[in-house]
């Protein structure tokens, strides 16, 4: 039972000796009485808070509600303790009791559970255990809505479903899914394009075994779907130079000496220009008050990406297995295929093309991947089974299906500097992923056909719930192509796009980058007016040690600007927090472990 009206009150400043043997008083409820005297202190756990408006449960079952000026400093769960300092006419005087003890969270759930009538089932349990950790109400009915909510979903983390209701997200299965991948960190479109390109190269190898001419069908699709990309800036300019190729097509260069670990100086290369991105740093096409594309101008964050791309290459070029494709771009045979590779794709493409000084270049790796694919298009309709087969098993051809794909999926430096870059490449792959979903649903009762249905439509629905978060928050996935290696990044602007609206002189980002070269780099970004701090959280000792070698010719870069920057370096100890870190928060980096639930706090 609860008293709904105003009549229990805190105050702890009235005058007044407490009389412990007074005699008690009696008070209606609807549906029951509570009797107190002056003095008796009420112990019980907060059920609820609204405002100002704090629900009490006692211990005999019971349960009073009550104005308390400091009802916020409580948490639900928590057990407090209020002493009667008077009771005059129908009003109850009280005030909080500051030793109150504390209710550990399991005792607290349980009991939750015996007040509502409902059986301690490991899924209540975890429900009501969930509304605690996301400080929601305990009362019956927000348990009973809970439980009804949660077996909507029951494939689904029950924490999940519980915090997109308590943040007000449209929720089916599908947003309730990619929620769930992100909060975990395991949302990353990059990684799910790897496993799209492998099933398609599988379906296309078991089609040519079991029917020939469907395995004929099927390649020209693909192929015609994989080719209808955007070439990259690189490409273009790669292409445009023919015969002759530029081997270090596609470097960006960071206009200043590089320094390794140790201190040496890296050769200098030209310095190409400042990226175009919003005037609030991100990146080119990206409106922060609208998620749309808007007008472009230079900013400091150019210089920084351009930095951590360069540091990215010469840390990836240490490596043995790089040597052979740096002098490559990313499209170019040479960068996706061994010169054994080549050499095998060349031998099978003699027996259908007379053109020798294609093969050669593709020998020699200067082709490009779109080159060679289109060829193969053209050729396909007057493939013998047998070459069809041969051709359709090289692991030179799968790779330059699954680099093409990738090509048009991913974004070079030079390409985020591109102007609607960003809003070009997810229209583009969406359109890509509706004309393989309605191409696959053919193939879709074959086992390689069933993964490509299914990791299609998951990152459709990945790039849904994005579009979705963009609603109220700008951020953005980064598939990221770099000279030697793909990465994934995540662009998060924490300021919120109301705040934005207000005042773009204030803004901060979180960049969080995972390369194999760097590790994993989560990267604070702070903007006031014409101050710019920066905190890198560095997951591998020796990144650090090359960032802050380097760490001078990013603030001289930014300074050279107008601005006055700062930077500082802290280990990575945690992983991003979608909901605590981005979009409950304007500000922190994530660092730290984050407390979400202390019933200690008043002990």
């Amino acid at each position: 039972m609860a008293i709904t009206s105003n009549s229990v009150q805190n105050n702890q400043n009235r005058s007044g000796n407490l009389n412990t043997n007074a005699a008690k008083r009696t008070y209606r409820t609807n549906g029951g009485m509570l009797n107190i005297r002056e003095g008796e202190t009420l112990k019980g756990v907060v059920s609820d808070i609204h405002g100002n408006r704090i629900t009490i449960s006692l211990d005999d079952g019971s349960s009073f509600s009550g104005t308390l000026p400091e009802a916020s400093q409580y948490s639900i769960g928590q057990k407090a303790a209020f002493q009667i300092t008077s009771l005059e006419g129908g009003t109850i005087y009280m005030k909080a009791v500051s030793q109150a003890y504390v209710l550990g969270m399991e005792d607290t759930v349980e009991q939750a559970l015996e007040e509502a009538g409902l059986p301690k089932s490991p899924r209540n349990l975890e429900v009501v255990r969930s509304l605690l950790e996301n400080q929601q109400s305990i009362s019956k009915q927000n348990i009973m809505d809970s439980l009804k909510l949660c077996a909507r979903y029951p494939q689904a983390d029950v924490n999940t479903v519980i915090s997109m209701k308590r943040l007000g997200m449209p929720m089916d299965a599908a947003s309730v899914t990619q929620f769930d991948n992100y909060q975990n960190q395991t949302h990353q479109l990059l990684y799910r394009m790897n496993s799209l390109t492998d099933s398609v190269n599988d379906l296309l190898l078991n089609l040519v075994k079991e029917n020939p001419s469907i395995a004929r069908y099927a390649a020209g699709e693909v192929l015609n779907i994989a080719l209808d990309s955007i070439p990259s800036l690189e490409e273009f300019n790669l292409t445009a130079m023919r015969p002759t190729g530029n081997a270090e097509a596609g470097v960006a260069g960071a206009g200043a000496e590089l320094l390794t670990e140790n201190g040496d100086k890296l050769s200098p290369e030209a310095d190409n220009g400042l990226s175009s991105e919003t005037s609030d740093g991100l990146p080119s096409g990206t409106d922060p008050a609208s998620g749309r594309t808007g007008e472009t101008a230079s900013s400091p964050f150019a210089r920084m990406r351009q930095l951590l791309t360069n540091m990215t290459d010469r840390a990836s070029a240490t490596k043995p297995s790089a040597a052979e494709s740096a002098s490559f771009i990313p499209e170019q045979a040479g960068h996706i295929l061994s010169t054994d590779e080549r050499s095998e794709l060349a031998a099978i493409m003699e027996k259908f093309s007379a053109d020798e000084e294609s093969r050669s270049l593709l020998k020699d790796g200067t082709l490009t991947a779109r080159e060679i694919l289109t060829a193969i298009k053209d050729a396909l309709p007057s493939l013998s089974d047998e070459d069809l087969h041969g051709l359709l098993d090289t692991k030179g051809f799968g790779k330059l299906v699954k680099g093409q794909f990738l090509s048009g999926w991913t974004l070079s430096p030079e390409g985020l500097k591109e102007e609607n870059g960003i809003e070009r490449l997810y229209g583009k792959m969406q359109e890509q992923l509706s004309e393989l979903s309605s191409l696959n649903r053919m193939f879709a009762t074959r086992p390689a056909g069933e993964s490509i249905v299914n990791t299609t439509a998951d990152m459709q629905q990945n790039m849904e719930f994005m579009k979705m978060l963009n609603e109220q928050f700008t951020y953005l996935q980064l598939p990221m192509k770099l000279s030697e290696q793909n990465a994934h990044g995540d662009l998060y602007v924490m300021t919120r796009k109301n705040a934005l609206k207000k005042s773009k002189d204030n803004l901060k980002v979180l960049l969080h980058l995972e390369m194999d070269s760097l590790g994993i780099l989560d990267i604070h970004i702070t903007k006031e007016h014409t101050n710019i701090s920066t905190t890198f959280f560095v997951e591998k000792d020796a990144a650090r040690k090359l960032l802050e070698k380097n760490a001078d010719l990013l603030k001289d870069a930014i300074n050279k600007q107008g601005y006055s920057f700062t930077s500082e370096f802290a280990a990575k100890q945690k992983d991003i927090d979608l909901v605590h870190d981005f979009m409950e928060q304007d500000s922190p980096a994530p660092i730290g472990s984050v407390t979400r639930y202390n019933f200690d706090l008043r002990a």
